[in-house]
């Protein structure tokens, strides 16, 4: 042991890595991009905006963009006063060095030996250009966070985009233009900078301890600041003036309480438990938070549809399928879903085209199932699968159900259930070819739809209403009546029914949701998406 540790003294030392340095605090514009790092931003590593702002500085021979005879350009001010304005958009302006940098554009008059200027100058281009990119793309890839999600990115050329910016005194207008054109989009943000001015003040909402549970109908001193909140928040909506010391919870307060709990994703019961309460004492940072994150995956979405889409929000459980490209709720279809289990059968995050559609269908059991569920269960009894009406089949021929063919489940002879009443896909599946074996179906099982949380399939999504659906598809083929829909659906064998075009489909996951009502919707993060997004995010840049 002694020679051991003797030898451990006398050999040299590993080499340690080398420290990336930082280049000298007078380093030219030419120096500074060559090296790759900048001594002053936050985020200094310029791998991410290094190829791009290389190219366009060695182009012009390095002169300048923001800065005409040492002094900022009206439209470099311009830019710092976006992004300065950077948390309206769900952004960080630490991020883009916004107070750095402005701090540093008014001293440029007095810097003397002009060594700030090309660090101000490069600063600029660098947070012109991860600002653009942020909103036109996401800071993050989204397959950094959903490796399911394979939506193609449209080509945007940054190094044209912040040669725009350096020439234009109106910034937002060029910025506007990269983000998503859809309402809802900016509806979630004019929500996020109300809630950020309701958060300034919300020491006028706090409210005075309450009981574990409160009931309508009990006292509780805090209604009058109850009612205040819920005004803020948009939940009361009774414009007759209550007494000032009403202290009974009851009436009007009861029924904005159950909007809140509503728009929370929780059981409208009006009962302030442990949940509601949790929210209501903190109504702001948090949801702060969501609609960040939800603007972020709003910028991972396709600009423009080629069809109207349909969009199922894996935490809402709810499907939209609208009449629209632009998404209007002027012709929304929407209903409640199941989708998969948590932390066991999660629905993916991803895209893709719905086809075609089959009226009362077989199910195809996924050989998961069929040889994790029913291959063990009818070895056991042989009677479970002439009573759930499954059927063996070998090279698209039935095959009986004896044991040695039973022991082949999953080896060659696969499972599938009849049409009919007893079938788990009910009377209609909605199929997109993917790789992930999920589709939209109807159920026999009704009753999941009644609760508030529905994660409980094994990742496909189950519809509410998959007839609606199935005439909502099918309304520009006249020929395809509701009778008709509804004798296939109901009919012995399956009908299936290609549509003319194929549809969008975007299985997404949002857990703050504006509509055009005004209502903005929070929901649970249910798998722990949002979670990983903000770890990732708080890495901060280079994030692609």
């Amino acid at each position: 042991m002694m020679l051991l540790v003797l030898a451990s003294l006398l050999l040299p030392a590993p080499p340690q890595a080398a420290r990336p340095e930082f280049p000298a605090p007078g380093a030219s514009l030419a120096q500074l991009l060559d090296s790759g790092r900048h001594p002053d931003l936050r985020w200094g590593n310029l791998r991410d905006v290094q190829p791009v702002l290389g190219p366009l500085y060695a182009a012009r021979n390095y002169e300048p963009l923001w800065l005409v005879n040492g002094r900022l350009t009206l439209p470099a001010r311009a830019l710092l006063k976006v992004l300065a304005e950077a948390p309206n958009r769900g952004l960080d302006p630490a991020d883009y060095d916004a107070a750095w940098l402005a701090a540093q554009g008014e001293a440029l008059p007095g810097d003397s030996a002009g060594a700030l200027a090309p660090r101000v100058e490069l600063g600029l281009s660098v947070a012109a250009a991860r600002i653009a990119v942020a909103l036109r793309l996401g800071r993050v890839s989204p397959a950094m966070v959903h490796a399911t999600w394979r939506v193609p990115e449209d080509s945007f050329d940054v190094a044209s985009t912040v040669t725009a910016l350096a020439g234009s005194t109106r910034p937002n207008d060029l910025l506007r233009n990269l983000e998503p054109p859809f309402l809802h989009y900016w509806l979630l943000m004019a929500t996020l900078v109300r809630y950020r001015e309701l958060a300034r003040d919300s020491n006028l909402v706090a409210l005075p301890p309450m009981p574990r549970r409160l009931r309508p109908g009990e006292g509780y001193a805090g209604t009058p600041t109850l009612r205040r909140l819920l005004r803020l928040l948009g939940d009361y909506r009774d414009s007759t003036a209550a007494p000032i010391l009403d202290t009974l919870y009851s009436g009007a307060v009861v029924e904005a309480v159950k909007r809140f709990q509503m728009r929370q994703g929780f059981a409208p019961d009006g009962v302030i438990g442990d949940s509601t309460r949790g929210r209501l004492q903190h109504p702001f940072e948090q949801r702060l938070r969501q609609m960040e994150l939800s603007l972020e995956r709003w910028r991972w979405m396709p600009r423009r549809f080629a069809h109207p889409p349909i969009i199922v929000n894996i935490p809402a459980f709810r499907l939209y399928a609208f009449g629209t490209t632009d998404l209007s709720e002027r012709e929304m279809l929407a209903m409640n879903v199941v989708v998969g289990t948590a932390f066991k059968t999660e629905t993916p995050v991803f895209a893709d085209q719905l086809e075609y559609l089959t009226f009362a269908p077989y199910w195809d059991v996924t050989p998961t199932i069929a040889v994790g569920e029913i291959k063990p269960a009818a070895t056991k009894d042989p009677s479970f699968l002439a009573r759930n009406q499954y059927e063996l089949v070998e090279q698209g021929e039935v095959v009986p159900p004896w044991p040695e063919n039973i022991a082949r489940i999953g080896q060659g002879i696969r499972v599938r259930q009849t049409p009919g009443p007893h079938n788990a896909l009910g009377k209609v599946k909605f199929i997109m070819p993917n790789d992930f074996q999920v589709y939209l179906h109807d159920t026999p099982s009704k009753a999941m739809f009644e609760r508030t949380r529905r994660d409980a399939s094994h990742g496909c999504i189950r519809l509410g209403d998959p007839l609606a659906l199935a005439r909502f598809l099918l309304r520009d083929q006249p020929e395809w009546t509701p009778e008709k829909i509804e004798a296939a659906a109901t009919g012995p064998e399956p009908t299936t029914v290609r549509l003319r075009e194929k549809v969008p489909v975007v299985i997404t996951y949002a857990t703050a949701v504006a509509r055009e009502n005004g209502d903005v919707f929070f929901y649970s993060d249910i798998y722990g998406h949002d979670k990983v997004l903000a770890q990732t995010l708080a890495r901060g840049y280079p994030y692609r």
